[in-house]
């Protein structure tokens, strides 16, 4: 009788950790690797008559050439390298969502890179109006349908500057209807009080283009630098109504942030998706790639992302800010 009740105790204590391991080991019928990175200023070398982007010329004070070109390629390679590897088996993703590129030559150039060799990606972008003329884009896996594209224009009468536009794609891989939301909200030049209203009214008009595009049935799947944390007004109390989960605020997110301001972590990029408890949708991992070749240790201790550029001083980093990804599925 001793015997039989220390086996159902070691049992009720054991009991957490098998189902917590199964929860892990759980294969679903169906996955897919998506990830986002702002890739800092990834401009080409050539002068383009349309846009202000003379601080990345080869006569510029930045001295910005083919060679520095080429390794910043190479670093992004690997960095997207390091991120398969550990995070999806070597498989690249099926999505990725990509800021701070000038236009489509650089997409294809960083395409070009080892780590995407052979891809199958079909290529979702269109220069914006932004003064410097860096853009979004989404780069989708050929194996996926894209139904429909969008670039949804941010026409705010109270501002001068354009922005850039949302980039959209609505998808359809194995029975499930994705929509795909790439963002790059302004910046927080001036301070967070003062431009909050310009990342406000990007919010309400992504808020708008959601309820009139998607249905209960599809998985919206919202990924961005937007230049806010997730308690600030655009996100938390615009943006992401019941219907939506901002997964870097879960529990289980990976990291501690994408983007450290004078000493201090946070969520500037974030992935944000249908509210997961009223989907079939299951996450098995998501947060902030971080790896110690990628960072910098100031005199202070402080650890950051490391950079290409500050200021006019070229580090040959990589970004300053760390990408976000998300491995998720469902079962039939």
């Amino acid at each position: 009788m001793y015997i039989c009740n220390v086996k159902k105790i070691i049992l009720i204590l054991l009991f957490p950790f098998f189902v917590f391991s199964q929860a892990q080991k759980e294969v679903l019928d169906h996955e897919l690797f998506a990830t986002f990175y702002n890739v800092e200023n990834l401009f080409d070398t050539i002068d383009d008559p349309n846009t202000r982007d003379n601080e990345f010329l080869p006569t510029s004070d930045k001295k910005w050439d083919s060679y520095k070109y080429n390794y910043k390629i190479s670093q992004l390679n690997k960095v997207f390298a390091n991120m398969i590897k550990d995070q999806n088996d070597n498989q690249i993703p099926e999505i990725i969502g990509l800021c701070e590129v000038e236009n489509k030559v650089v997409i294809e150039d960083l395409l070009k890179s080892d780590v995407f060799k052979n891809h199958n990606y079909k290529i979702v972008h269109e220069d914006s109006p932004d003064g410097r003329g860096i853009d979004c884009a989404i780069l989708v896996d050929k194996k996926i349908n894209i139904l429909k594209t969008d670039f949804i224009e941010i026409n705010n009468p109270n501002e001068e500057r354009p922005t850039r536009d949302i980039v959209y794609a609505n998808l359809e891989y194995n029975g499930k209807t994705i929509n795909v939301y790439i963002n790059h909200w302004p910046s927080r030049w001036g301070g967070q009080e003062a431009s909050n209203h310009k990342r406000v009214f990007v919010s309400n008009v992504l808020r708008k283009h959601i309820n009139k595009n998607s249905s209960k049935n599809d998985f919206n799947l919202i990924m961005g630098d937007f230049n806010d944390y997730p308690d600030n007004e655009s996100l938390s109390e615009i943006l992401v109504k019941k219907d939506l989960d901002n997964l870097m605020v879960t529990k289980n997110v990976i990291g501690i942030g994408s983007y450290n301001y004078r000493g201090d972590w946070n969520w500037l990029d974030q992935i944000i998706t249908s509210d997961i408890s009223m989907s079939n949708i299951k996450v098995k991992s998501v947060g902030a790639y971080q790896k110690e070749f990628m960072m910098y240790t100031n005199k202070k201790g402080e650890v950051y992302p490391s950079r290409s550029f500050g200021g006019n001083n070229w580090y040959g980093g990589f970004s300053d800010h760390l990408p976000v990804f998300l491995n998720f599925g469902w079962n039939n």
